[in-house]
């Protein structure tokens, strides 16, 4: 009985899966949740270093809805730092204590890490912060820093690779691992290609989204060599789209004028649209054997979810933005990545703890109670990390128009948007719109230097 009441804070520690707090962070999104008393408790968690990049990527997305872009940026500020400190830099030892208990337990007892598309939005969202704060020297460090980020994609795939051996080291030395591991692997993998057959991903890691919105930047704060030359990127990606080609020439006649404030000027409209993929849990039982047994193990593992789109496009003055990218499948990319890191880690980790428990079904002194007590736990902490960051949107789309000093821009439906007679012909502007549902209110950003 004591043994029991030992491994009870671990099951229900091991149970959560963070579902809940995903759809609290998302409610709090759509519902505009801007009172003190909800950023104060968020704030809280940071401080006493609770699951700093999962609570800091979630609460500085609904200060930002908000309006509030300090706030915004002071838990996306701690996100990042996180990251350096926690994730990027965390040392061997460390590594090699949460090996341990995510082998025995799972990825959700431990703090959340995030994935890399994420890390390159976060500053990405801290540059646009900025940029409505109209502090463009710190935007600028920003937006070098996604693109930076984006740069190290190959580098962070490898890393994590690597680091799943320690899972391999210690299943390995159970009872009959080729043959449990084998078999298994293939047929996992077989249906996730089932699983993830609605998106399309790519072999290269690129996030056309943090480019534009780099060069962009760049645009808007004068320097148009730099910009032109990222803009270069996002151009070849969209060859075929007249959209992205006129902008180009844009770009191209700005950096190569020795008097672009002589130029026309441009409205830049950004059109975010609905919530990117969510995570959810999928079930696997997999035959294992030992001492000449079959034994049947189940565990699940984090798969994609497609969430429901808003407006399919916008009209700004009578003219239709034009898709630069669908999040889903640079999500789908990284996950399809990681995935047989994932599988195999789950894999072996089952292994480790049905061998366990066959070993205490075998030498229970108990009279079974000490293996009823072991097999509750493993079943209960069979579940998948559902942590992601919820509030990000599901696609982009832009359009440039000639800024004569009028906005008016209307949904796919006819829905009016925004509008806007008093735009200030003189300079080129930014015009963001985040659109979570039809049915829901949209947010329209503002932003010139």
């Amino acid at each position: 009985m004591r043994l029991f009441f030992i491994l009870l804070p671990l099951l229900f520690l091991a149970c959560a899966n963070h579902t809940m707090d995903n759809q609290l962070y998302e409610q709090a999104l759509i519902n505009k949740f801007c009172s003190q008393d909800f950023l104060v408790a968020e704030k809280k968690k940071v401080d006493e270093n609770k699951d700093i990049i999962y609570t800091g990527l979630n609460a500085g997305a609904v200060a930002r809805s908000c309006g509030d872009f300090n706030e915004s940026n002071y838990f996306l500020d701690k996100a990042e730092e996180a990251y350096k400190y926690d994730v990027d830099l965390e040392s061997f030892a460390s590594k090699g204590a949460k090996t341990l208990t995510t082998t025995l337990l799972n990825d959700s007892v431990t703090d959340y890490q995030g994935t890399l598309y994420e890390r390159i939005m976060v500053n990405v969202y801290k540059g646009l912060n900025y940029m409505s704060l109209k502090d463009f020297e710190n935007a600028r460090v920003e937006f070098n820093r996604a693109l930076m980020r984006q740069d190290k994609a190959k580098e962070y795939f490898q890393s994590e690779i690597e680091a799943s051996r320690a899972d391999f080291d210690k299943a390995k030395s159970t009872q009959n691992f080729e043959q449990n591991m084998g078999a298994n692997y293939n047929e996992i993998m077989d249906q996730y290609a089932h699983l993830l057959k609605d998106f399309d991903t790519t072999k290269n890691f690129i996030n056309p989204y943090a480019t534009y919105m780099a060069a962009l930047f760049f645009f808007l704060d004068d320097d148009y060599a730099r910009a032109a030359d990222l803009f270069k990127e996002v151009a070849v990606i969209k060859a075929k789209n007249t959209e992205f080609n006129k902008e180009f020439k844009i770009f191209n006649q700005y950096a190569n004028s020795t008097a672009p404030q002589r130029l026309k000027k441009y409205i830049f409209v950004v059109y975010e649209g609905g919530f990117g993929t969510a995570l959810d849990e999928f079930s696997f039982t997999i035959p294992l054997v030992f001492d000449g047994q079959l034994i049947t193990s189940t565990f699940t593992l984090p798969t994609l979810k497609k969430r429901e789109p808003s407006f399919f496009y916008l009209n700004a003055n009578n003219e239709r933005t034009q898709n630069l990218v669908i999040f889903d499948d640079i999500v789908a990319t990284e996950f399809q990545t990681e995935i047989g890191t994932k599988v195999s880690k789950a894999i072996a980790s089952t292994i480790v703890k049905t061998s366990l428990n066959a070993v205490v079904a075998k030498n229970d002194p108990t009279g079974g109670f000490l293996s009823l007590a072991t097999s509750m736990l493993t079943s209960s902490i069979n579940r998948a990390d559902t942590r992601f960051w919820t509030t990000l949107p599901k696609y982009a789309q832009v359009l440039m128009i000639e800024n004569n000093g009028n906005l008016n821009i209307t949904a796919d439906n006819g829905i009016q948007i925004y509008e806007n007679n008093q735009i200030d012909t003189s300079k080129n502007v930014l015009v963001l719109v985040r659109s979570f549902a039809p049915f829901l209110p949209a947010q329209t950003y503002l932003i010139e230097k």
